[in-house]
């Protein structure tokens, strides 16, 4: 096991190189210009050429790629002039902030879709397989900026049970920290549940119909026994389902966090985006990259020591 995780890590390496070199030629692309807080209508062409100096912005862009990616490994991921602060800072922050809403709502969305999911498929054909398939379906189909809108009507205008939006952590206590999450998390997890229940019926049905289900019956197990050797068969697909849909949250879901006011990495790119602000933009996509690729490795890690049938898919 110790083998594949190192061989898996050596793989994300090339992976991950990559990104970062797509990553700096977007960049370099893109309109606006990395000294966009130094430069400004009133200064002389001499002294905007000095300014890009400084940054060395006028280096080849081999160069450019190579400074920046030791001062990455180094953990300097640059300065945004717009907002006066370090990149590392500014994800720092807006990081921590995403991963407690992704984390919530994809242990409650993931719980949810693998428990419906399960109950669908051993009752195949049933009306709780019609309802949660229905359930499934509408997680899926209603876009979740139409359901952040409703759930804010809703609870939050109307009915004024939960807030509007924004999150100041326990600083608003337990009581208030939990209040703020029920809106987001529900619009968030949503999606997840959806996706996680169809996925984990396809492969309890898929499961259920093979022959060594049947020879389990014939060896005398109750149908408990028999449901925990489908479950084992038929998680490996959800894990994978699972682990991008986490990867997805942890990126940050933009529309979710722009609605509810949430301060993560959706908002900050977003801001980042709007005002050029293109050391944040390069930071937060090379931090969900890494994000991503981290994700997946343990994932693999997972179904590996879950299923010995992938050991040998992903050796």
């Amino acid at each position: 096991m110790f083998r594949l995780a190192v061989r898996r890590l050596l793989y994300s390496i090339p992976i991950l190189i990559g990104v970062s070199i797509i990553c700096f030629l977007l960049m370099n692309v893109l309109p606006g210009s990395a000294a966009g807080g130094l430069i400004n209508d009133q200064m002389t062409d001499a002294e905007k050429y000095a300014a890009e100096e400084r940054l060395g912005l006028h280096d080849p862009l081999p160069i450019r790629y190579w400074d920046w990616l030791v001062n990455i490994l180094q953990g300097d991921l640059g300065f945004s002039q717009q907002r006066h602060r370090d990149v590392s800072e500014l994800l720092g922050q807006a990081w921590a902030n995403t991963f407690i809403l992704a984390i919530v709502s994809a242990v409650i969305g993931v719980a949810l879709g693998i428990l419906l999911g399960f109950i669908a498929g051993t009752r195949r054909g049933g009306w709780v397989d019609k309802i949660v398939s229905t359930f499934s379906l509408a997680g899926l189909s209603i876009p979740s900026f139409f359901l952040g809108v409703v759930l804010l009507s809703v609870f939050a205008s109307k009915l004024q049970l939960l807030p509007a939006g924004g999150w100041n952590g326990m600083e608003d206590g337990i009581g208030g920290a939990i209040s703020s999450l029920i809106l987001p998390v529900a619009t968030g997890s949503l999606v997840t549940a959806g996706i996680t229940a169809r996925v984990m019926r396809a492969a309890i049905v898929d499961t259920m119909s093979a022959d060594f289900i049947e020879t389990l019956r014939a060896k005398g197990l109750s149908e408990n026994e028999v449901r925990k050797h489908v479950m084992r068969n038929a998680i490996s697909p959800v894990l994978t389902t699972s682990g991008v849909q986490f990867g997805y949250l942890l990126g940050g879901s933009v529309v979710v966090e722009t609605i509810f006011r949430w301060p993560g990495m959706g908002t900050l790119t977003y801001n980042a985006i709007s005002s050029r602000d293109l050391p944040v933009i390069q930071g937060t996509i090379l931090i969900i990259a890494f994000a991503f690729v981290l994700i997946n490795l343990a994932v693999d890690i997972i179904q590996a020591a879950i299923d010995p049938r992938v050991r040998g898919t992903l050796t």
